[in-house]
């Protein structure tokens, strides 16, 4: 009672700072004019911004399976090279199924597919789908942005149900379909779920890994397209993923040439079939080289380590993060890999289902000993999430005092006739969850979402999260989809503690977007040293914002920004101005100030 009582006290003190902090005439951003008032904490600016779309997965009164809650990504991407993050939402669709032909079509409705909303400005986007030439309508569940052909440009993979794309940028606003000439559109019979670009050889280009869930397909024809389920409390719940059959994931090497090579049985050693959903490269042992971990879905999660020529081993039992610390496989769906706790070494968190708490891992490997200790009762992580499924998540300093804060979006996958209540004082429609990384000596999270602004009072269906800054105003942003309803985009207003700086990194022997970099960053006169490694893909169905912000709490600059590329060389910036924006080239020693 006492704890709880200290917790509310504490939350309630948040949200009278937030109130003052947004009353009066708004907050000056790096560089730029006062901006009118708006409420403190995060705003949900997707209606004004001409964010109004609806998500599509299929009407689940009439054909409630399982693979229809999954849907939902969202990619985030500076297509057109102007500077503003533009964004790329996987959407669903409707399908349809022939029991006597045994047939599947997915294009039954007109208004889904995915779209390409391009950034303007000011909280303002234009849908420029078909002059891009990347509306796919399949049933798509998420998907991966890198420069894949090092031209300069992201480029784009789409997972579906059925035949995964991959749209290349050609550098002129618009992409071509080029799936058949790269050799990596998959099994059509398969949802694949979630992907990540990362160059695991270290030859300089970008591979692939795609996780796969299940074989959609051989269920319906098997159950003549009527969905499997129980009625309780006479709420229909369908099967969950043991009725499908389990599938292995992909992994493409890529050719360097345009093309990829499909290495899956030579590259994933002893890989046994599961229901994947998102991976996550990261350099776990502090090697050099990119790792992987993978969530998958009611059985153990993945941890690929990499033997420095892009095979890899799965490691994850014996590091201690396959299952929760009670032995038991949980449902993952989301992660992210950040250094929380500032020793160097990163550290992994996975968002899992109700009735069980999302798990913080906290990277305690020594040389030799790969190894990592689940803190999530200790750290407050897994406060606040029982009640909950909980699907993107990510490490993000929204509040630039130079500790990692920690966002999660949730919503069920049951749909009740009323949509309330359904177990345990959960409900279909849920809130995200914001913590606030308290730093040492404990490193705790505390849960400060009732304070947080209104943006995070709404519940909603929240699938795919990405986090960006969207504003160009130095702090990050939050993008969710939300099934069978229009998005939230997030804006970030918390209260700053600090000065940020943001930093936009480009390989030249490295691969192009310099995916693996290692960034440390000290201020201060040495009272902060953070350090974080490049990733595009994580979260859940989603990729982020590949510039790379930094708090600095009271510090106006950063003392040395140290820059260890994919390649292995290392770069030293010092005396960095904070609250802007800079580009750094490999190899080049001079900085490119944005704004």
């Amino acid at each position: 009672m006492i704890t709880g009582s200290r917790s509310l006290l504490r939350a309630v003190a948040l949200s009278l700072a937030l109130a003052a902090a947004g009353a009066g005439c708004g907050r000056r951003e790096p560089g730029g004019p006062r901006r009118p008032a708006l409420p403190a904490g995060f705003v949900d600016r997707a209606r004004e911004a001409g964010l109004t779309f609806e998500n599509h997965t299929g009407v689940f009164a009439e054909k409630p399976f399982l693979i229809l809650s999954k849907g939902g990504g969202c990619l985030c991407l500076d297509y057109d090279g102007d500077g503003d993050l533009d964004l790329y939402f996987v959407d669903g669709n409707s399908f349809l199924y022939d029991p006597a032909r045994r047939t599947l079509t997915r294009r039954a409705n007109p208004r889904a597919g995915n779209r390409l909303l391009r950034n303007d400005g000011g909280w303002r986007f234009t849908d420029v789908t078909a002059a891009a030439g990347v509306g796919d309508t399949s049933f798509g569940i998420g998907g991966a942005v890198g420069d894949y052909d090092n031209d300069g440009d992201p480029d784009l993979y789409v997972c579906n149900w059925g035949r995964n794309v991959l749209y290349r940028n050609n550098g002129d606003g618009t992409f071509t379909d080029v799936t058949d000439r790269a050799g990596v559109g998959g099994d059509e019979r398969l949802a694949s779920t979630c992907a990540a670009l990362f160059d695991a050889d270290g030859d300089g280009d970008l591979d692939l890994y795609v996780s796969n869930y299940g074989d959609v397909e051989e269920l319906l024809v098997a159950t003549g397209g009527k969905p499997l389920g129980v009625t309780i409390d006479g709420i229909f719940r369908y099967s969950g993923p043991g009725c499908y059959t389990p599938q292995a994931d992909l992994f493409f090497e890529n050719r360097g040439d345009g093309t990829f090579r499909d290495v899956s049985a030579a590259a994933l050693r002893d890989q046994v079939p599961s229901y994947g959903f998102q991976p996550v490269p990261f350099d776990a042992d502090n090697d050099g080289d990119l790792d992987l971990y993978v969530a998958n879905d009611s059985k153990a999660n993945f941890l690929w380590i990499n033997d420095g020529s892009g095979r890899f081993v799965n490691r994850a039992l014996a590091a201690g993060t396959a299952v929760s610390d009670s032995g038991d496989p949980q449902a993952g769906m989301g992660v992210d890999a950040a250094d929380y706790d500032q020793d160097g070494r990163l550290d992994l968190v996975v968002t899992n289902f109700a009735e069980d708490r999302n798990t913080l891992y906290r990277n305690r490997s020594t040389p030799g000993c790969l190894f990592f200790e689940d803190v999530s009762a200790v750290s407050g992580v897994g406060r606040g999430c029982w009640d909950k499924v909980s699907w993107g998540v990510g490490f993000v300093d929204f509040d630039l005092d130079g500790r990692l804060d920690l966002f999660v979006s949730n919503g069920h996958v049951y749909p009740t006739p009323r949509q309330g209540v359904y177990f345990m004082g959960g409900t279909y429609r849920q809130t995200p969850l914001l913590f606030l990384g308290r730093g040492p000596p404990s490193w705790r999270f505390e849960n400060v979402t009732a304070g947080a602004g209104p943006g995070l009072h709404r519940p909603v269906l929240g699938r795919g999260c990405l986090f960006g800054d969207f504003d160009n105003d130095g702090d990050a942003d939050v993008f969710i989809t939300c099934l069978n309803e229009r998005p939230l985009l997030l804006e970030n207003r918390l209260p700053r503690r600090g000065h940020g700086l943001t930093l936009s990194l480009a390989g030249v022997k490295s691969n192009r977007d310099a995916v693996g970099a290692r960034v440390t960053v000290e201020a201060g006169g040495g009272r902060i040293r953070q350090m974080r490694e490049l990733h595009l893909a994580g979260s859940f169905a989603a990729s982020r914002d590949p510039r790379m912000i930094f708090g600095l709490g009271a510090a106006r600059k950063a003392d040395r920004v140290t820059v260890r590329w994919p390649s292995g060389t290392e770069q030293v910036f010092r005396d960095v101005p904070g609250d802007a924006a800079f580009r750094l080239v490999e190899g080049r020693e001079e900085l490119e100030r944005l704004w």
